[in-house]
């Protein structure tokens, strides 16, 4: 194998690991004055420019998931290119160029890292985003809530059958109508929900206003939209209807980002 295609795969296969091995075996194809240019910044030095090939980085669980092209020439450079699949608050494309000098190691590295584009605020919630809230409890990440007592109190509980009511509220099916969720309403509306899948890296963070729907429409409504292992435990429908007003939704996941900001 050329050496040069050597080198370039044993660093990116360093770069996309974070593995010891695959760090010592890049270790041996870096100039001792190598550069790491990011776009942002330089690393200089191969001792630096390894500790940045080397471990748990940011971006490293999706680096692992890229189809990395083999070394194309460029000239007396080397190219790598690699796609990712779709995943949240991830990169959808990286390009590496490497340069050598005349032993055949590598001199400099040059990254691009390709985001996708911010997503425009909008006023309504995207339609995927009641798809991930809805099957929240069935794909094992329910969400987390966050509100303050009665005592001023900052109090969290996860919430199994917050769905989405429309495109401007979530719902939550309360089965204590006396719990502290509830009385919390009357002296303080505010409310944040955190929806977190590590897997597919979607993060969704929702601030709002909540209230007690009591007509029986809203109530019927909400209940038959809760999941049924949720029905289960209150099935006598004693609970409240618990309604939020969306006033600013953010985060992202596969589908793209999240930005939803309204009227308070």
């Amino acid at each position: 194998m050329n050496s040069r295609v050597a080198a370039a795969e044993a660093y990116v296969q360093s770069l996309k690991t974070g593995e010891p091995s695959a760090a010592e075996r890049a270790a041996k194809h870096l100039a001792p004055d190598a550069v790491l240019s990011t776009g942002r910044e330089e690393v200089k030095g191969r001792d630096e420019v390894l500790k940045r090939i080397t471990g748990q980085w940011p971006f490293t669980p999706v680096l692992i998931h890229g189809g990395w092209s083999d070394p194309t020439p460029d000239g007396d450079q080397l190219k790598v290119h690699a796609d990712f699949p779709a995943l949240g608050a991830a990169p959808a494309a990286m390009n590496l160029t490497f340069s050598f000098n005349s032993s055949d190691q590598i001199s400099r590295v040059d990254q691009q890292t390709v985001m996708n584009p911010p997503s425009p605020p909008t006023e309504a919630l995207p339609d995927f985003v009641r798809g991930i809230v809805n099957a929240a409890l069935a794909n094992g990440t329910p969400l987390s809530v966050a509100y303050v007592d009665e005592n001023g109190q900052p109090v969290l509980s996860l919430r199994g059958s917050t769905v989405v009511l429309n495109d401007h509220q979530l719902a939550i099916w309360v089965r204590n109508a006396a719990g502290g969720i509830v009385k919390a309403m009357d002296s303080n509306p505010r409310l944040s929900l955190l929806y977190r899948d590590s897997k597919t890296r979607t993060t969704l963070i929702f601030q709002g206003r909540g209230h007690v729907a009591t007509d029986e429409e809203t109530r019927n409504r909400l209940y038959e939209m809760t999941p049924e292992v949720e029905q289960n435990h209150d099935p006598s429908r004693k609970g409240a209807a618990l309604i939020i007003d969306v006033v600013k939704a953010q985060g992202g996941g596969p589908r793209g980002g999240v930005r939803v900001e309204r009227t308070a």
